[in-house]
């Protein structure tokens, strides 16, 4: 997906480094790497989703490494994350500034679950505690979401489709869009649990109207309704 989110690594322009790479954008990610050493770092370029720091890849120069990216000005908005060779996580000096770890070999699943909670933290901070829709209100704060201000009960992932479906309100996303931004990259079902939970969601917001639209051959969107003739 090259519209992905950047996720940034700081590490060397080969192997390991180059792998880690390969497997963000496998994932969706827009993979930026950065050769150490590398002054300014990354200058004034919008900020990453996250920073990965490779110190499988940097060896003695790891921790000069984690400091400069803490320190950068673009970075440092985002959470860095210290890749560590499993013999060396016992002696981490946790004092470097970083986040997070991931622990080397890792696991792709695990490492799309960690990016994939950074993402979710970084929209629902960014974006308004409460929604309306027409009819249809949807409070993040609680979890509440009312058709007329009646209450209306979801599912989780009923509940996190349609926190989607309402940030984006008119723009129309496939299938394999909707599932890699509500299920998750490293979801192994099929497109049909979509259709499925659209349905349902079709059936608890009925009282709001036709919001929920199907763009025939394409995917979903959800369509503010008709403003009301003065």
């Amino acid at each position: 997906m090259a519209g992905g989110p950047v996720v940034v690594i700081v590490g060397l322009a080969r192997e390991p480094t180059t792998e880690l790479a390969g497997v963000l954008r496998r994932l969706g990610y827009r993979a930026e790497v950065i050769v150490w050493p590398a002054s300014p770092i990354r200058g004034s370029a919008p900020a990453p989703l996250a920073t990965i720091v490779d110190l499988r890849a940097l060896g003695v120069d790891a921790e000069r490494a984690c400091r400069a990216a803490r320190a950068d000005r673009s970075l440092r908005r985002a959470p860095i994350i210290a890749l560590v060779p499993e013999q060396e996580a016992p002696r981490l000096d946790l004092s470097l500034g970083f986040d997070d770890l991931i622990v080397a070999p890792y696991r792709v699943t695990e490492l799309a679950a960690r990016l994939r909670l950074i993402r979710w933290r970084a929209e629902r901070e960014a974006a308004p505690e409460r929604i309306r829709i027409g009819p249809l209100a949807l409070n993040q704060a609680t979890y509440e979401v009312t058709v007329y201000g009646s209450p209306i009960e979801l599912t989780l992932k009923e509940y996190q489709l349609l926190v989607f479906l309402m940030r984006n309100p008119a723009r129309v996303f496939t299938r394999p869009e909707l599932l890699d931004h509500v299920w998750g990259s490293d979801y192994f079902g099929g497109t049909r649990t979509v259709d499925v939970h659209i349905r349902r969601l079709r059936a608890k917001t009925e009282a709001a109207g036709d919001l929920l639209e199907t763009v025939r051959g394409v995917g979903y969107r959800l369509a503010a309704p008709p403003e009301p003739e003065g």
